[in-house]
């Protein structure tokens, strides 16, 4: 199966190989004396991603990369995570964008599994600001377009995807509270955002399940407000070694 194919060529060819590279520039920026706006100098621990999940054959549904989406390692390592989620439980993500790793949680999920996610519509208020450079990440057609492709080759995977909409500094998130086995967050990317989008998955992710949060060390107030957290409330968060995910299981 090219699922299988592309999950084994982004987690143990693409993963390690992209993340040497991040470990050289990031070297090299601090040698040089540099900062990178889209590359931040990264201070928290790492850990494989072997150590997140059971799971090893991972597959991959949609591996084309767009501007806006994960990179297909990353793609890879959630899909492997959401694979080893308890069954009924839900996975809740937050920023759809264009549902191609809304799919991947949906087709790779235990089968009783529910996916709810959110995105902002572009006439939508927000409470904060959005992260310079994001705003065509709002401005697109239909939220999970690639998601909704599917409908008629997995009717039943994409039928348990919820599309939500609204401004996650805002959303009521009560319903869903300590029932999900996995949040992935990767809303905005400014810091008041990333603070209170880590407050909401806290407060939805059940005992034994998981947060994963996106673009830790490429975006300057996720990378800021995640180190911030770590260091006032010592959760344990980890850098999924050569992603810009970090990883925390809350406690059983």
């Amino acid at each position: 199966m090219k699922e299988l194919y592309y999950g084994y060529y982004g987690t143990r060819l693409y993963l390690p190989f992209s993340g040497l590279s991040r470990r050289w520039r990031r070297f090299s920026d601090r040698a040089r004396g540099k900062q990178s706006s889209f590359l931040q100098q990264i201070n928290l621990p790492d850990i494989s991603w072997k150590k997140c999940t059971s799971q090893r054959a991972v597959r991959i549904w949609e591996h084309e990369q767009n501007n806006g989406n994960i990179r297909i390692s990353e793609l890879g390592v959630i899909s492997a995570v959401a694979a080893s989620c308890h069954d009924h439980s839900n996975l809740f993500e937050i920023g759809t964008f264009d549902g191609r790793t809304t799919l991947n949680l949906a087709l790779n999920s235990p089968s009783h599994c529910r996916v709810y996610t959110l995105d902002l519509l572009p006439n939508m208020q927000t409470r904060f600001s959005l992260a310079s450079g994001e705003r065509h990440m709002v401005e697109k057609e239909e939220p999970g377009e690639r998601y909704k492709k599917y409908r008629d080759l997995y009717t039943q995977e994409v039928n348990s995807i919820h599309q939500l909409y609204g401004d996650s500094g805002t959303f009521d998130f009560s319903p869903y509270s300590q029932t999900c086995s996995l949040v992935f967050v990767d809303g905005s990317h400014a810091y008041d955002y990333a603070l209170k989008d880590t407050q909401s998955a806290m407060s939805l992710v059940m005992p034994g399940g998981v947060i994963l949060w996106h673009d830790y060390g490429i975006w300057e107030g996720v990378t800021r407000a995640l180190e911030e957290i770590e260091a006032r409330e010592c959760y344990g968060l980890r850098n999924i070694r050569g992603t810009s995910l970090v990883y925390w299981r809350k406690e059983a």
